[in-house]
């Protein structure tokens, strides 16, 4: 009696892997990793997602103070801040004598000193570096809040008008039209500016002030997006097999949405949400810089660019002697580095989670 023994290469294995039948998330994942700009965009946000999170609260204790601190002595006599990788005097409290032609007096005997990475941010010589990353924090929050809160509203709104249809998607659709219809940008800026309804509301210490109420400010104008998408999609599969089966087993309207056909809705969902935190960014630094957003002290992209510019109504002329460059070039290149890498790693999850994709 002879026994057979089968040795498995390694080129079998990987044959055998390859012929194994995969899942559309795990096709679209090959597709992702092919996209190497895709995966450096990806790569570079989640760094800049870690260092806006985790890394204020790291760099402030290494140098033993907050965003928000005074440092006179990181301003000169004209009110100029300090430049980049300057170290200052460790005291929030200016000289009573305050400041004459060459500068504030020395410090009290025993006074230490401080590194500011990124220099000072102004007349008040707070830490720029401290304040662009509590800002990216803020910014970030804001965008991401914000589209959640969308994509929360057009699910809704969109799979019920989708599935359902009949008046329901009538009005539904007029009601769309007609938010699509108004200039949101203009309509947030006048709420921001003239109700204070819930500028207040920090959720227990939660959020900065102002923060929540943008958020819901801009989730309130731009769930139409993927409220279309959703009903697009919903049209689409309402009369599928799979969907007349699941009514012939008994399955009730709300659980034939939620378990049959939302997991079809993700995909363009999620690369919509990429894209939308990307413009809510911009549109989180453009309400700030006219007025109605995030204000001081609260740091954000934009109200770092706004302490510097003024904003539309109020702007700041420019005055060499005491502006610095990297005081716009520093929350100018955090903007574009997380738009530009978010649009290309939304723009690569649109390519691998296309089902007619050829990569």
């Amino acid at each position: 009696m002879s026994s057979e023994v089968t040795v498995v290469t390694g080129y079998d294995a990987l044959e055998r892997e390859e012929l194994r039948p995969l899942g559309p998330w795990a096709v679209a994942w090959r597709r992702l990793r092919r996209d190497r700009v895709a995966l450096v965009s990806g790569a570079v946000f989640l760094a800049i997602l870690f260092a806006v999170t985790a890394g204020g609260p790291i760099v402030s204790a290494l140098v033993g103070h907050g965003p928000n601190d005074p440092f006179p002595y990181a301003v000169g006599s004209t009110l100029r801040p300090v430049g980049p990788w300057t170290h200052v005097w460790d005291t929030f409290q200016a000289p009573a004598t305050g400041l004459n032609e060459i500068g504030l007096p020395p410090p009290p005997k025993g006074t230490g000193k401080t590194l500011f990475v990124l220099g000072a941010d102004g007349p008040l010589g707070r830490d720029e570096l401290l304040r662009l990353l509590y800002g990216g924090r803020v910014s970030l929050l804001v965008a991401i809040g914000a589209t959640l809160l969308a994509l929360a509203i057009g699910t809704i709104l969109g799979a019920a008008a989708g599935y359902l249809g009949g008046a329901v998607d009538a009005v539904v659709s007029r009601f769309t039209d007609l938010v699509m219809a108004f200039p949101y940008l203009l309509f947030i800026v006048m709420i921001g500016s003239t109700v204070d309804g819930i500028s207040g509301w920090t959720l227990h210490g939660a959020l900065n002030e102002g923060v929540l109420q943008l958020m819901v400010l801009i989730g309130a104008f731009t769930w139409f997006y993927p409220a279309r998408i959703v009903r697009t999609r919903m049209q689409q599969l309402r009369g599928a097999e799979f969907v007349d089966a699941a009514a012939m087993t008994g399955a009730r309207d709300a659980r034939i949405v939620r378990t049959h056909l939302l997991p079809h809705v993700v995909p363009p969902l999620l690369v919509y949400a990429t894209l939308a935190v990307a413009t809510n960014v911009m549109l989180e630094v453009g309400v700030t810089f006219l007025g109605a957003g995030v204000h001081l002290p609260t740091s954000s992209w934009g109200s770092l660019l706004a302490q510097t510019w003024g904003t539309l109504l109020n702007p700041n002329p420019y005055n060499p002697a005491t502006t610095q460059p990297w005081l716009t070039i520093l929350p100018s290149l955090a903007i574009f580095l997380t738009v530009f890498s978010l649009n290309q790693l939304g723009e690569g999850m649109r390519e691998a989670l296309d089902p007619r994709g050829g990569r």
